[in-house]
């Protein structure tokens, strides 16, 4: 069985791009988050299933650009420990992005501050996951 890991969706990704290349071009973002204009249009027009390579791009790119703005929930959460756990091997990453939510919630509590609804959203996705 292949191990659990948390995923940005694709869509969601999708939607971000399609937003920044309205507000800026398709050149800009696609230069942005490393790839050429016509695999960004390809992507934004879903006209193929996009590449390992195509998501760990854009899933970096959204992750940026999610830092990039106040946080505001699971989504940006998401983004942010998909592509810190990208950082190890597969089968390693579930264990490193629950150990990571781990620290976070830690954290909040060190901080006097209530672990937001997200923290525990993630770890029932992970859980639900791996069962």
């Amino acid at each position: 069985m292949r191990a659990p890991e948390l995923r940005v969706s694709v869509d969601l990704i999708r939607r971000e791009a399609q937003l920044a290349c309205e507000a800026s071009s398709l050149r800009a973002v696609a230069a942005d988050a490393g790839m050429s204009p016509m695999g960004l249009r390809g992507f934004l027009h879903a006209q193929t299933e996009p590449q390992a390579r195509t998501i760990r791009k854009l899933s970096a790119w959204y992750a940026r650009r999610m830092a990039a703005r106040p946080p505001e929930g699971e989504a940006e959460a998401r983004a942010s420990l998909v592509v810190l756990a990208a950082f190890y091997p597969p089968a390693d990453r579930p264990r490193v992005e629950a150990r990571l939510l781990t620290v976070l919630e830690a954290e909040f509590r060190e901080s006097r501050m209530e672990p937001p609804a997200w923290l525990q959203a993630l770890r029932a996705e992970l859980r639900r996951r791996a069962d």
